[in-house]
């Protein structure tokens, strides 16, 4: 898991993307979707820019990590179901 508070503090972001299309990116997570049976990552979930209920911006945090990773579990399952594999 991958989870950036600020997204100009932290060297691996690419600033260039966000300057390309005019858009400030602020906060990051990312969750990566396992194959249940190796633990091969065969995709990843990522989410940027949270939102507080009042609209400001927040960061992710350990709540929302554990939500993403329960997507992430299903998405690895119905990847099976689809592909078969």
């Amino acid at each position: 898991v991958i989870n950036i508070s600020d997204a100009y503090q932290d060297e691996r972001f690419n600033k260039q993307v966000d300057a390309e299309f005019q858009y400030r990116t602020r906060s990051i997570v990312a969750v990566p979707v396992k194959n249940k049976e190796d633990g091969k990552v065969i995709a990843v979930i990522q989410m940027i820019n949270k939102k507080k209920e009042d609209g400001s911006d927040g960061v992710f945090n350990d709540v929302d990590v554990k939500m993403i990773q329960m997507l992430a579990s299903h998405v690895s399952h119905f990847v099976k179901v689809v592909t078969g594999s």
